[in-house]
C-alpha cells in the first residue's frame, strides 16, 4: 500500500512537471538536445576518404533509448543516473555498455539495434554524471571532463564522509574536495527530501528545496554541466569507434550508424 501511494505521488509529480517521469535528471528535452547535437556532428573517416555519419534513423533510436532511461521505473536505479554517490555502479555500467555495443556489432550475428539502444542509455548515464555530481563545483569546466568515464571503475566519497554537513542542499566540508552526488530518497514522511545525515540532496522542483542537481537552466552550474556532458558524450563515441575491433572496419561502422550497405 505504501509503495502504491508513493507511485501515485510520483506520477502526479511527473504530470505537474509536464514530463513522462519525475524531473530527476537533465530534463528530457535537454538530454535529447545534447544527444542529437553530438550524434549529428560526429563523423568517422574510414576506407580511405570515406566520411561516415549516423543516419537520422539511428539518431532517433539512440535518442529514444536515452530518453527511456528516465522512465519512472528507472528513476530508482542510482547507477543509471550517478545518484546517491553510486559512482562504482555508474562507472561500471557505462564500461559494460561500451563493451556490449562493440561486441554486438562485431559478432558473427550482429545485433545493431540492440547496440544502439545500449549506446543511448549509456549516453544518458554519462550526461547525468555532470548534472548530478559536484564535478562542476570541484572546479572543472570545459574541456575538463572526467576521462575515467568509460575507461575505468571509480568511486567518490564514502558513506561516512560528510559532504553537505550543515544543509543537504549546500556543499561543505569534504563535499568541496571529494566527488559526491545528491541522494534521491522516497518515503511518506520526507517525500523525496530526506537524505542520510551529512549527505547532499538531489532536489526536485515543487516538492522539496534545492539540491545539487543542474538539471535545467534555472539551476546554478547548468551551462557548464551541459557543455561537459556534450564533450563527454563525444569522448564516449570516440572510445567506441577507436576500439581495435571497430576502427577501420567500414562494414561494422556502417552497421552501428545504420548506413545502408546494399
Amino acid at each position: 500500500m505504501k509503495n502504491a501511494i508513493i507511485l501515485v505521488c510520483l506520477l502526479l509529480l511527473g504530470f505537474l512537471l509536464g514530463m513522462p517521469s519525475p524531473a530527476l535528471a537533465f530534463k528530457v528535452p535537454i538530454h535529447e538536445q545534447i544527444t542529437r547535437e553530438v550524434l549529428a556532428d560526429f563523423q568517422v573517416v574510414a576506407g580511405g576518404q570515406q566520411t561516415l555519419k549516423f543516419t537520422d534513423y539511428a539518431i532517433d533510436q539512440i535518442v529514444k533509448a536515452n530518453k527511456d532511461t528516465d522512465d519512472l521505473p528507472n528513476q530508482f536505479n542510482s547507477e543509471k543516473h550517478f545518484d546517491g554517490e553510486d559512482f562504482l555502479g555508474g562507472s561500471k555500467r557505462v564500461m559494460d555498455l561500451k563493451e556490449r555495443v562493440i561486441s554486438k556489432v562485431t559478432s558473427d550475428s550482429p545485433q545493431a539495434t540492440s547496440a544502439r539502444n545500449d549506446l543511448g542509455t549509456a549516453l544518458h548515464t554519462i550526461q547525468d554524471f555532470y548534472a548530478h555530481s559536484n564535478w562542476v563545483e570541484l572546479g572543472h569546466s570545459s574541456p575538463n571532463i572526467n576521462t575515467k568515464i568509460g575507461r575505468e571503475i571509480f568511486s567518490g566519497a564514502d558513506t561516512k564522509t560528510l559532504t553537505c554537513p550543515t544543509d543537504p542542499a549546500i556543499l561543505g566540508g569534504e563535499g568541496l574536495k571529494q566527488l559526491t552526488s545528491g541522494y534521491f530518497i522516497i518515503d511518506l514522511e520526507s517525500r523525496i527530501c530526506g537524505v542520510p545525515q551529512g549527505k547532499c540532496r538531489h532536489g526536485a522542483p515543487l516538492v522539496c528545496p534545492d539540491g545539487l542537481n543542474k538539471d535545467d537552466d534555472s539551476r546554478p552550474g547548468f551551462l557548464t554541466a551541459r557543455t561537459l556532458a556534450v564533450n563527454a558524450s563525444r569522448d564516449y563515441l570516440d572510445q567506441i569507434f577507436s576500439d581495435s575491433r571497430i576502427a577501420g572496419n567500414v562494414n561494422v561502422i556502417k552497421l552501428l550508424m545504420r548506413i545502408n550497405t546494399n
